[in-house]
């Protein structure tokens, strides 16, 4: 069971968790959008026996997709890749006034093959689409690499990337205010990873996929050896460890954030002593402390998360374009750039 929001690729496990239980279900993929809209090309919601998971949008667009797929599911018209066209405004009431594309995907025991190739592809951390194609429902989806060669009649097949454009954050300790964060993250395009020696503690961070807890008796290695990640965020339960992590992440100009939990005294003794340490000026200048200022006034673990969110969305976030593209929308943009 997923908790939390779920990210642009745990339809896979969700899917393939269906097929394991011999339920069918339909994955419903925004696959086309023009002007404003609820969702981005990519969203997605998995329509099955149970609760949906995911989002297209919510309202009337999403009760409409959701009862399309449970149609499906109940044997109401071809059991087939099909392609639904939304105008928000006149069809669906909606204020947005924009259209889309969404394709209904049918999930059964057959879909086991490309699901399977997805996740084991997925994980390996390369650039990988699902390609659908969009006219001819009878042609399985296919999982390629980058690297192969587009399909024929490329403007018929609608390209889903399986890359995770979630900003990656390396959470030092698992305190109150830490738990308050990976609360508030789980329903956030965020990838948190959080590390702290006090196994007491991260047993304590809330589950959700977006969120790795590791036990680690010694933090600066890790800190030292950090990849892989653009943003870090120090708060343990030692000012004098917080002082070491700091002093090695701003040395990552990898790092596009990296903020430090503490009051105006802490923020100006620590930079005073990584002056004396060494560090540049423009090292120092990496350190965001305090965190989350201009957030409302508090001292409660769930404020002062509240505030430092928004500051790492907004400094690492970045703009990657749509995660589901056409073939030829793929190459109409590289052929502009």
């Amino acid at each position: 069971m997923i908790q939390g929001a779920p990210g642009p690729c745990d339809w896979i496990n969700a899917a393939l968790d269906t097929v394991a239980k011999a339920r069918p279900a339909v994955l419903a993929i925004i696959c086309g959008e023009r002007g404003s809209t609820p969702r981005e090309t990519g969203s997605w919601i998995l329509i099955g026996e149970t609760q949906p998971l995911g989002s297209v949008g919510g309202g009337e667009l999403e009760r409409t997709i959701i009862e399309a797929g449970q149609a499906m599911l109940a044997g109401n018209g071809d059991w087939a890749r099909s392609i639904v066209h939304c105008v928000l405004g006149p069809d669906m009431r909606q204020c947005c006034g924009g259209t889309l594309e969404v394709m209904l995907q049918p999930i059964d025991a057959s879909a086991s093959l490309w699901l399977q190739q997805a996740r084991d592809k997925q994980r390996t951390g390369n650039q990988v689409n699902v390609h659908f194609n969009k006219t001819h429902s009878d042609i399985p989806p296919s999982v390629i690499d980058h690297d192969e060669p587009a399909a024929a009649n490329s403007h018929a097949v609608f390209a889903l990337s399986l890359a995770d454009h979630r900003p990656a954050l390396a959470l030092f300790g698992a305190g109150h205010v830490g738990r308050a964060l990976c609360t508030m993250a789980s329903q956030l395009p965020l990838r948190v990873s959080v590390f702290d020696s006090r196994k007491d503690q991260c047993a304590q961070v809330p589950a959700s996929p977006n969120i790795d807890v590791h036990t680690a008796h010694d933090l600066l290695p890790i800190a030292q050896d950090l990849r892989h990640h653009v943003a870090a965020l120090v708060m343990t339960h030692s000012h004098a460890l917080d002082y070491e992590l700091c002093r090695i992440l701003l040395a990552n100009t990898a790092l596009r954030y990296t903020g430090l939990i503490g009051s105006q005294a802490k923020a100006r003794r620590f930079r005073k002593a990584l002056k004396k340490d060494g560090l540049t000026d423009t090292q120092i200048a990496r350190l965001t402390s305090p965190i989350g200022a201009g957030a409302a006034a508090g001292k409660e673990p769930g404020v002062i998360a509240l505030g430092v969110l928004p500051e790492i969305l907004k400094s690492c976030r970045v703009d990657t374009g749509e995660p589901g593209i056409t073939l030829q929308q793929a190459e109409i943009q590289r052929a502009a750039s």
